[in-house]
């Protein structure tokens, strides 16, 4: 039902009536938790509760880069603050946080909200993407808002699932320029393996081929979901100055049904 929903309806709709649902079972939540949430349907959140989720990914974030309280850090894709949260809570004095978003609401909330020791800089990339910003200039040209070799630990959560791969390359190739040597990033993408290819129709995601090195859940609207050929992929995080550092962890988007585990594959890049 959901798939042909999404094959029959307009975007926005879509996306309209998911977030609406979303915002309406929260309601007793924002009653009984203080903490100022972002409404999905103003803020382009994603899925999951807001603070549980922040702070669940930024509990792997923390370890995965061994994050110093006097780091800099890289929020690629920021959106409304979600791990803005709980790494300007942990930073202390001499540590810096910079989030960069397309989505100008999102990061009004986060500029309202999010508060720490550290120095916050909060920035919008004003780029287009079908998803979530249709005017604006090119991704495939944007300079990330931090200098050479700036950037102790980075982090890009659902971002790379919405970008088409010219873009992927850009911007892994940006993440190697502005990461010291030893830095790291950690992302979650949708990585399809050769022996994925065989069971995609049956995943929890149905993604279908896009092009010689992407798929997506609706080749009409690729950036609605978008996944990348693994071998592609890591020739990219190659090019970029970059190496994989530790396990790939596998998301359960190709089982038939939810695991219980992460949706999204993630894993940790170092630049070398």
């Amino acid at each position: 039902m959901k798939r042909l929903v999404h094959a029959v309806a307009p975007r926005p709709w879509v996306n309209f009536a998911w977030n609406l649902a979303a915002d309406l079972g929260e309601i007793g939540q924002r009653v009984a938790d203080p903490r100022p949430r972002p409404w999905r349907v103003v803020h382009n959140v994603g899925g999951g509760d807001f603070y549980a989720t922040g702070e669940a990914f930024f509990a792997l974030f923390r370890d995965a880069v061994a994050l110093k309280d006097d780091a800099c850090v890289l929020d690629i894709g920021c959106g409304a603050g979600r791990l803005a949260f709980p790494i300007c809570d942990h930073l202390g004095s001499r540590g810096r946080y910079i989030g960069f978003d397309i989505a100008p609401r999102a990061l009004d909330f986060a500029r309202t909200h999010v508060r720490g020791a550290c120095a916050i800089e909060l920035v919008h990339a004003d780029l287009t993407n079908a998803e979530y910003a249709r005017r604006g200039e090119r991704a495939d040209a944007y300079r990330f808002p931090a200098a050479d070799a700036s950037v102790d630990a980075a982090l890009a959560t659902s971002l790379f699932s919405h970008i088409l791969p010219d873009v992927a390359v850009h911007y892994l190739s940006e993440a190697g320029r502005v990461l010291k040597p030893g830095g790291r990033l950690m992302l979650t993408a949708f990585l399809v393996t050769p022996a994925d290819r065989d069971t995609l129709s049956a995943a929890r995601l149905g993604l279908q081929p896009y092009g010689e090195m992407a798929f997506a859940a609706d080749p009409h609207h690729p950036e609605r979901a978008i996944g990348f050929d693994e071998t592609s992929f890591l020739s990219w995080v190659e090019a970029a100055g970059l190496t994989v550092a530790g396990d790939i962890h596998r998301g359960d988007w190709r089982a038939p049904a939810a695991t219980g585990g992460e949706f999204q594959d993630r894993l940790v890049l170092e630049k070398v």
